[in-house]
């Protein structure tokens, strides 16, 4: 597993832990793996994965396990101010803490109680930031609150290597089919995600691949698409990038705009981006990937992915 000090030693330094466990897991045939996440864990009798994929829910029993990835680190002794406020507001309100040894990495499970409901979230550290999987039950349901615990305990590393053999992920640049679309070109390599699509890392070259996928309540009216496409493009264009061109597209039938961004340091390019902004009923989808080696082979193999965007019916 990876290590995540600056995380653990933060932690450690607010929480005083209450118990040590140790676990040493194996993935076995019980385990479910979150879509698009890299960790599994073996739900309770009568837990299903949700439609989104991010969670596990028992309406019976009115709890549920969902997982969610910090991007940024979080650093208590940073001299970052953001960093510091981000880790005051990610403790706040937790009143316990345990330490979590899961095959030899030091992870947290923390929890609180909240609107008559316990929430523990097993925090599982990353080079980049953390996963935090969380179970929520009603407070009074002690049964239900253990089986949930032990679901977190259960987690396992699933090396993104072994969704190879998973046909969801198979020759897929990106898939997130109950997000509402699919985009599969023909010959496109794996990549793995976390925060449901948020972004995405590429297994084979350890390219990092960056789309949004966005909704809106209302329909964008259709003379109003570009200019709302273009804004929210800009939204996403750092200061050293440039929106070098953009064109109208008609994706299997739904209007949609495209731009490729260039971002440039001393002069020269460093990398190039391509987004697509698609409008649906009620919904737009923003994607946008970055490619700072192989530039335009990794462009064109973008720009395909997302032009394969094919709204659920």
């Amino acid at each position: 597993m990876k290590k995540f000090i600056t995380l653990a030693a933060a932690v450690a330094t607010l929480f005083s832990a209450s118990a040590k466990i140790e676990k040493n897991n194996e993935r076995t045939a019980e385990h479910k793996k979150f879509d698009n996440y890299s960790y599994a864990i073996v739900p309770p009798a009568g837990y299903e994965l949700t439609d989104n994929g991010t969670a596990f829910r028992n309406p019976e029993k009115k709890s549920g396990i969902s997982i969610s990835h910090l991007n940024m680190i979080l650093d208590a002794s940073s001299e970052n101010e953001l960093l510091k406020v981000t880790f005051q507001n990610f403790v706040a309100g937790y009143q316990t803490n345990e330490s979590v040894y899961i095959n030899d990495t030091e992870h947290y499970l923390v929890s609180k109680t909240e609107n008559g409901r316990l929430f523990t979230t097993l925090v599982v550290p990353e080079d980049n930031g953390s996963v935090m999987i969380t179970a929520s039950s009603p407070v009074d349901d002690l049964a239900e609150i253990e089986k949930t615990k032990e679901a977190l305990l259960s987690v396992v590393y699933v090396d993104p290597a072994e969704m190879a053999d998973n046909p969801i992920f198979e020759n897929s640049l990106y898939s997130i089919a109950n997000q509402g679309f699919r985009a599969q070109p023909e010959g496109s390599t794996l990549v793995a995600f976390c925060e449901s699509g948020d972004f995405a890392k590429e297994q084979a070259t350890g390219r990092l691949v960056y789309f949004k996928v966005l909704m809106n309540e209302d329909a964008v009216k259709p003379k109003e698409q570009k200019m709302f496409a273009t804004e929210v493009v800009k939204a996403l264009v750092s200061d050293h990038e440039t929106i070098t061109s953009q064109n109208a597209v008609e994706v299997n039938g739904l209007p949609g705009y495209e731009y490729f961004i260039t971002e440039t340091e001393n002069g020269a390019v460093k990398s190039k981006s391509y987004a697509m902004v698609v409008f649906t009923s009620g919904k737009y989808y923003c994607f946008t990937s970055k490619a700072n080696q192989e530039i335009d082979m990794y462009l064109q193999k973008f720009q395909a992915a997302a032009k394969s965007f094919q709204a659920k019916k």
